[in-house]
């Protein structure tokens, strides 16, 4: 058992950092799986496109998806940091610096990747969408050619993803290193962080070379949130309780 050392001061930054975890990942949720369209098959781009077209919230589900993901990293992960740095460990304090320039890459990736997908995405096939089946050779062709910009823009997406899951995965190993070096929180968080952070970099590997495939990107998405959200409760938890487990 250990006397929980958390300066009164922090109390009030790791709250907000539990309540960023935890509520990031709720308008995530809600933005991908109540909003956000899809089909079967991801990598079926004429039908993808479609139904992406189609989409009237498809822009608004990947700004409440940037929303979501931006409270976990810009408050969440910052909290960590500053809770990490009261560690005795040296390595941990060292981690907890190199864990946050590695979360503002990442969350700078996602900006990016949310601006190809989200609004680039949306209107290059709008714009192939919209021009209509024709017998002419000309509108065959503008259509042709509309559909290969929307497919390049969509492999660029696919590109940036794998980068930003790759990236996902190094916070988790990093972060879940420096919680296994401290003793500020349970030293299984740590090692759950490490083990999500390989799948996460084995999807984003994956990504690379096969594009999006659903079951890879179910299983990443359920371990990371799974994780965040213990994250979040254990932060509360380290505020309100003077004595914590190992």
């Amino acid at each position: 058992m250990q006397t929980n050392n958390t300066p009164d001061f922090d109390r009030p930054m790791l709250r907000m950092g539990s309540v960023a975890f935890l509520a990031g990942i709720v308008i995530f949720m809600v933005s991908t799986i109540g909003f956000h369209a899809g089909t079967r098959d991801p990598m079926d781009n004429p039908a993808v496109f479609a139904v992406y077209a189609q989409s009237d919230p498809w822009i608004a589900a990947h700004i409440g998806q940037f929303a979501g993901l931006m409270l976990i990293f810009a408050g969440g992960f910052v909290a960590l940091h500053r809770l990490l740095l009261h560690s005795e460990s040296s390595v941990a304090s060292a981690l907890a610096w190199f864990g946050l320039a590695t979360a503002i890459i990442t969350a700078s990736t996602y900006a990016i990747l949310q601006a190809v997908d989200g609004i680039a995405q949306k209107i290059a096939t709008g714009s192939w969408y919209a021009i209509p089946p024709s017998s002419t050779a000309g509108s065959e062709e503008e259509k042709a050619i509309a559909f290969r910009v929307a497919e390049g823009i969509r492999w660029t997406e696919i590109g940036i993803n794998s980068y930003f899951r790759i990236l996902q995965g190094a916070v988790a190993i990093i972060f879940g290193v420096a919680i296994a070096k401290s003793a500020l929180l349970s030293r299984w968080i740590g090692a759950v962080g490490i083990a999500v952070g390989a799948v996460g970099i084995a999807a984003g590997v994956v990504t690379a070379y096969i594009g999006f495939s659903e079951p890879v990107s179910n299983i990443w998405a359920v371990t990371l949130y799974l994780w965040i959200i213990i994250l979040g409760i254990f932060m509360w938890r380290k505020t309100t309780v003077k004595i914590i487990a190992r």
